[in-house]
């Protein structure tokens, strides 16, 4: 767990940060991850003027969103 970096969303879930999440705590929601961790808080990023948690957020949803396009693209040439 010590790699873990959340944002907080709710006051029982927080969004998960990392790229590809594997611990058993990180549930897919839509194209982005939410943290069930019992002590979820305590792995929440603070935002600095080189990081924004949000945006961090946003864009690893994005990513997984275009991820899943192109390969429904592909899969749909390929019929």
């Amino acid at each position: 767990m010590n790699e873990c970096q959340t944002k907080p969303l709710l006051p029982n879930y927080s969004g998960c940060l990392v790229e590809n999440p594997i611990c058993n705590h990180a549930v897919r929601f839509g194209f982005s991850y939410i943290c069930e961790h019992p002590n979820h808080k305590e792995f929440v990023v603070t935002e600095t003027p080189d990081y924004e948690p949000n945006a961090h957020y946003h864009t690893l949803r994005e990513s997984r969103r275009q991820e899943y396009i192109s390969k429904i693209k592909g899969y749909i040439e390929n019929l």
